[in-house]
């Protein structure tokens, strides 16, 4: 029989398998990979800052993203470049460990497998020992080429962020490279090549997987049982040489219940983690949303300082109590008294209105209503205008701005609200009746322009006088801008009002003077706030405790800024989120007390501005972010917590 003629017969014994890695190349298994992951971290912490430094077009005056903390650019910049360092000192010792398996004989192709064999699977790879039998000779070289390649274009990915960084940067300093083409010679090929690697390596990690699960599901795991009880058997036959031999077996429950332990460690060891991370970008953006700009109410005020000449001395016998009550007073005239549930009812109720109809006449969208009023004698209205003005002139409200015109403090909180205030309430709550106190500041203007018509000039001035008189008492007293804007409308008026006097009263260089003090003022003001530098918001919250204890500076101004600085005390920055304030904020807020707080009614608005925006009524936190940042910072939905800020704002 020829050898032909024979049966085909398979060999009863295969050659055992290689080991792997082969001897002398243990250094070299995976090492790649180290150099690929520290070779993306430090290309990325040094090439991005620079790149968005260079690429990015600056002013000329600025001194760059960092502005003045260059210190902070620099560290950043020799930490990416340290770990680049490493990243290629480790690739050179990896080139030199291959030019050293090579000279005892191992082939290219062999030392890069072992260099790229993160997995510790290639030696079953290469012999299509195990799951990998259930591939075929074309797909395993599919598979190692994949490996190969990919890791070989991950790797040239992180070193050309570095090296085409560099590349364009001396092109760019030569015109040859715009800012634009920085971002595109550098990330180009960069993006290019990583994600073609990844793809790639994705691509042969499923190929593995379908193969590792086809094999474990016919022979995979009875294969693996069998091998580790003949690996136990061997090690049991040679106990006396092995060091402490095999230990316990069928400790299986033991390493789970240690995995679920592990869980739960990373869980405890991760959300503190995962919550600073997160919660560091809150203060500064709440600063920016939160911090108001009042510089409009600011410049209008400034302008009516001209007009304080014109005020009226100040009666020390009239209490806070009585001028605050007046206020009120003026706020509820024309109507039966409906106040809110948080306002005071006035004390003296005035049912009917200070005009007929306020909405027709005076016009009160007219900003020279005022004027228009004064500067005509009384018999050129019509008869309803005529009516109408002698109406408000001899209305009993009036007797309110005698008495607010002199009084030296004014309790505006304990006149306008019930106190205490609700656990409920917040600062931003508190509201002014606006509209109200505008008409009856009309309805002082129609009383002048009555008296004059009557012959009464010194009595005319002297009404217009206390109107503006009363005006300056929001103006300087007044604990919101509100109060304050409310104060300089009246001024306004009583000195467009006063000017107007002045000429239909023949004295016209009094009235050229008054203009030209107003338009002077004004403009200084104008000219004060155009040339202010507008500041960034980490220079204003530092500015904002020391206006607070400003005395010149408008008490609306320092009341606000003070609860709006207290709102963000609890989120300002990452110490004040974890352990809360520290004492010398403890003592900038008793001087702020003792600086603000002039009456009872204050003491009381003072406990609302320190509640901020939240309030002492938020109970159970509501939504994600909150309770996610409570599990950390422990508020619980405390007032004046991070947490409890944040759930008020979803709110």
């Amino acid at each position: 029989m020829s050898n032909s003629d024979a049966p085909h017969r398979t060999p009863l014994t295969t050659p055992p398998p290689l080991s792997w890695p082969p001897p002398g190349l243990e250094r070299l298994q995976g090492g790649l990979w180290r150099v690929i992951a520290l070779g993306w971290i430090g290309s990325l912490v040094l090439v991005l800052p620079l790149l968005w430094a260079l690429a990015v077009e600056q002013p000329f005056y600025s001194l760059g993203p960092f502005e003045d903390n260059w210190q902070l650019g620099l560290g950043i910049s020799i930490l990416g470049a340290t770990i680049v360092v490493v990243a290629f000192w480790l690739f050179f010792g990896i080139l030199r460990g291959a030019a050293y398996a090579s000279d005892i004989g191992y082939g290219a192709l062999t030392i890069m497998e072992v260099a790229t064999d993160s997995r510790r699977d290639t030696g079953f790879l290469i012999q299509g020992k195990r799951h990998f039998a259930a591939l075929d000779s074309a797909g395993l070289i599919r598979v190692v080429k994949a490996r190969l390649r990919g890791a070989g274009l991950v790797l040239a990915g992180a070193l050309w962020l570095v090296v085409g960084f560099g590349l364009a940067i001396l092109l760019a300093a030569r015109g040859f490279v715009t800012p634009s083409g920085i971002w595109l010679m550098t990330w180009g090929p960069t993006g290019l090549m990583t994600v073609l690697g990844l793809v790639l390596l994705v691509g042969q990690n499923s190929t593995v997987r379908a193969a590792r699960n086809a094999w474990q599901a016919q022979e995979g795991s009875d294969r693996v049982r069998a091998e580790s009880v003949a690996w136990s058997a061997t090690l049991e036959e040679a106990s006396d040489a092995v060091v402490l031999g095999a230990g316990p077996t069928e400790e299986g429950g033991r390493f789970r219940t240690g995995a679920a332990a592990l869980v739960v460690l990373f869980v405890i060891a991760l959300l503190p983690t995962m919550t600073i991370s997160a919660t560091t970008a809150i203060g500064p953006i709440l600063a920016e949303i939160a911090v108001p700009s009042f510089q409009p109410v600011q410049e209008a005020a400034g302008g009516a300082e001209a007009l304080r000449r014109y005020r009226l001395a100040q009666d020390p016998a009239i209490s806070s109590v009585d001028a605050g009550a007046a206020l009120q007073n003026l706020a509820f005239v024309g109507g039966p008294p409906t106040p809110e549930p948080m306002e005071r009812r006035p004390a003296t109720a005035y049912e009917e209105p200070w005009f007929p109809d306020p909405d027709y006449f005076p016009d009160p969208f007219s900003e020279s209503v005022a004027a228009d009023l004064v500067s005509q004698p009384l018999a050129s209205f019509s008869d309803e205008e005529r009516a109408a003005l002698m109406q408000a002139a001899a209305h009993p409200a009036q007797e309110e701005f005698e008495l607010l015109a002199r009084a030296p403090l004014v309790d505006i909180v304990g006149g306008r609200w019930r106190l205490p205030f609700p656990d409920s309430t917040t600062f931003q709550d508190l509201w002014t009746r606006f509209p109200a106190i505008r008409t009856a500041g009309l309805a002082r203007v129609a009383k002048a322009t009555v008296e004059l018509s009557q012959g009464q000039p010194q009595q005319a001035e002297t009404t217009l006088r206390e109107l503006i008189s009363t005006g300056f008492l929001l103006i300087d007293q007044g604990p919101t801008m509100v109060d304050n804007l409310m104060g300089v409308v009246l001024t306004d008026i009583g000195g467009d009002a006063l000017e107007a006097y002045y000429r239909r009263n023949g004295q016209d260089v009094l009235a050229d003077e008054l203009a030209w003090a107003r338009s002077s003022a004004l403009g200084a003001a104008r000219r004060a706030r155009a040339g202010l530098i507008p500041e960034d918001i980490h220079s204003l919250l530092q500015g904002i405790p020391d206006l607070v204890e400003t005395e010149d500076a408008l008490r609306g101004l320092r009341w606000e800024y003070f609860a709006t600085f207290n709102t963000l005390a609890p989120c300002i920055n990452l110490h004040k989120m974890v352990f809360g304030p520290d004492e010398t904020y403890e003592a900038w807020r008793e001087r702020v007390r003792d600086a603000l707080v002039r009456s009872e009614g204050e003491r009381e608005l003072f406990a609302l501005a320190e509640r901020g925006t939240v309030g002492a009524g938020v109970g159970q936190l509501q939504g994600f972010f909150p309770r996610f940042l409570s599990l950390t910072l422990g508020s619980g939905g405390a007032p004046g917590s991070c947490a409890s800020l944040i759930a008020s704002l979803q709110g």
